[in-house]
């Protein structure tokens, strides 16, 4: 066996920053190839230098990749697997919260595009090389960092929100989409003897992150999160840790279909019915290949006009 196949690989969308980046960096200084996502290319060679820098890990590499369309999760999938042979650690860390709502070139509101979405096609893109890596005998584990909120709903008929789009409507409706696949891609998983390939979802409470800074983050929650931040407020370096030991503690090996929660303490919480019902998964899962099925044919597309 080469050297290649032998080192575990690690992909954290939204790595370039935030919580996303501080878990790259605790992966990297575990030893393991780290591949950052992120949408600016300067930024994320610089960010993919300072992680080698500070860790001593020299396998840390950039991908650049806009999550919002499904064409470039497609083509980040394709990168990935032409790059490396199997695939141990997937932590979807990307995330916007844009308090308008506008529309992605795939007709998918930009907010679920890239909080739900984008991890959806990206998770069942390279599925492949993760079950590869873990017929090397190798942990195979998805994590999912998400929103705390709960029990939110999925509006089936309308999940752009086009009649009525609302901050706290769309954050929870992103949240209860996570939660619902985190417990339905661990039942299929295990329905096809993928044992060794689990998926856990973390839920974040208050983070102080660059995300507050951007031109969509509203007046009203600045100021909102600034009142919460004495009392509830973590560092990405503190948020980080519980995400690095859901992927590396022997503890959670094995341990798939779980939600957990960070605020103040870090621990796993019962989900329910509407996040674990059976139904509500499968409808749930149909919709989401519908939203993600036009990744093959646009990227197809956009090939042949290069």
């Amino acid at each position: 066996m080469s050297n290649e196949a032998r080192l575990n690989n690690a992909l954290v969308t939204g790595g370039t920053d935030g919580i996303g980046k501080e878990v790259a960096r605790g992966l990297a200084r575990s030893g393991h190839r780290v591949g950052v996502v992120g949408r600016d290319a300067q930024k994320g060679a610089r960010v993919a230098q300072e992680i080698c820098q500070t860790t001593g890990n020299p396998n840390v590499e950039f991908f650049p990749a806009d999550l919002t369309l499904m064409r470039e999760v497609k083509r980040l999938s394709d990168e990935v697997a032409s790059r490396w042979t199997g695939l141990n650690y997937l932590v979807h860390s990307a995330g916007v919260v844009r308090g308008r709502r506008e529309l992605t070139d795939d007709s998918i509101e930009s907010n679920f595009a890239v909080n739900y979405v984008s991890r959806f096609a990206l998770t069942q893109s390279l599925l492949p090389i993760m079950k590869t890596a873990s017929q090397l005998g190798n942990a195979v584990r998805i994590v999912i960092i998400s929103g705390a909120a709960q029990n939110g709903t999925i509006y089936f008929a309308d999940v752009n929100l086009t009649s009525k789009f609302g901050l706290l409507r769309m954050l929870r409706q992103c949240c209860q989409a996570n939660d619902v696949f985190t417990v339905e891609q661990a039942r299929r998983l295990a329905a096809n003897y993928e044992h060794r390939v689990t998926i856990t979802c973390l839920k974040m409470g208050v983070v102080k992150t660059n995300i507050r800074n951007g031109p969509d983050f509203r007046q009203w929650m600045k100021m909102l999160m600034s009142l919460l931040d004495p009392l509830l407020a973590q560092t990405s370096e503190d948020a980080a840790k519980s995400a690095l030991n859901l992927l590396l503690a022997a503890e959670y090996e094995g341990l798939t279909g779980a939600l957990f929660v960070k605020n103040r303490k870090f621990k796993q919480i019962v989900p329910d019915t509407s996040v674990t019902e059976e139904q509500i998964g499968k409808r749930f899962w149909e919709l989401s290949e519908r939203l993600s099925a036009g990744a093959d044919k646009q990227y197809q597309k956009s090939i042949s006009a290069t």
